[in-house]
């Protein structure tokens, strides 16, 4: 998803990968560096009508793996065996 956003110092409209959100980019008319902002939340319709499904709604996730170190405890003991 696309994310539209103005620059602050001159107005040029920008768009960009959400992905991008946190980062520093520079606008492409001024070259001030601007901080891309979170999407805003699209306003609910009133005049919709939510449909009932019968299947739960799939959220986009994006899975990251980790890799866990344990804390340095400051001696190195022998592995038991």
């Amino acid at each position: 998803m696309d994310i539209r956003f103005t620059c602050p110092t001159c107005d040029h409209h920008m768009v960009i990968d959400d992905a991008a959100v946190g980062l520093v980019v520079q606008c492409t008319d001024c070259g001030q560096n601007v901080i891309v902002p979170k999407p805003a939340e699209p306003e609910p319709d009133p005049a919709a009508n939510p449909v009932a499904d019968s299947e739960p709604k799939v959220v986009n996730e994006k899975t990251v793996a980790i890799k866990w170190v344990p804390p340095s405890t400051g001696s190195r003991a022998e592995p038991k065996k």
